[in-house]
């Protein structure tokens, strides 16, 4: 897998001005910020253009469906396209870490970078997606138990849209990053959030 941090610090490192600008005091820290936060952008369209791939190939599998008599499921089928194209549509929209001058909250690079890694995971998510999506084609074309297969598929998409409402928690601290420390008690400045 790509890791988009190390080219997002790359392009820094290419540019004379960017160079210049990431040693001013104060500067530096939130240019750093921006670069984590370009990062995990770069990572999230990236997992929504494969899941936009994967969206394709489903419609191919809905119209196979379809040509061989499953009518029946194309309510279903609207539902499971509805929850994929939202999906993909939530992370190319996705928070990524801001935070304004006076929030309550500020964003650390630590969160950041617990962001990223939680959101590295969805691209291991999509993996396991494909192959539901390549097993409801199969059933499809074998005229197997395409509705169990479509059910499989649904509650994949479900649960990746649980996922992506918690990666909000990443930021904010209340919930910590794989091995990482439990949320700071009330009234206390969150690490990295």
């Amino acid at each position: 897998m790509t890791d988009f941090r190390e080219r997002a610090f790359e392009e820094r490192e290419r540019s004379a001005l960017k160079r210049l600008a990431s040693r001013i005091p104060g500067y530096a820290g939130y240019y750093e910020k921006e670069l984590r936060r370009d990062a995990d952008k770069l990572l999230r369209e990236h997992v929504a253009a494969r899941l936009e791939q994967q969206r394709r190939r489903l419609t191919e599998f809905q119209q196979e469906c379809l040509r061989a008599g499953g009518l029946a499921l194309m309510g279903e089928m609207d539902e499971v396209m509805r929850k994929l194209q939202t999906l993909i549509d939530r992370l190319r929209t996705a928070v990524y870490g801001y935070a304004g001058w006076f929030d309550t909250i500020t964003v650390r690079e630590e969160a950041l970078d617990a962001l990223y890694e939680y959101d590295a995971t969805l691209l291991e998510e999509a993996d396991t997606l494909e192959g539901d999506i390549q097993s409801f084609g199969e059933a499809v074309r074998q005229k197997g138990d395409t509705r169990a297969a479509l059910a499989a598929l649904r509650e994949r998409l479900v649960a990746l849209h649980e996922k992506v409402d918690r990666r909000r928690e990443i930021l904010t601290g209340a919930l910590p990053p794989a091995g990482g420390t439990p949320p700071a008690p009330a009234g206390e400045e969150v690490p990295g959030a």
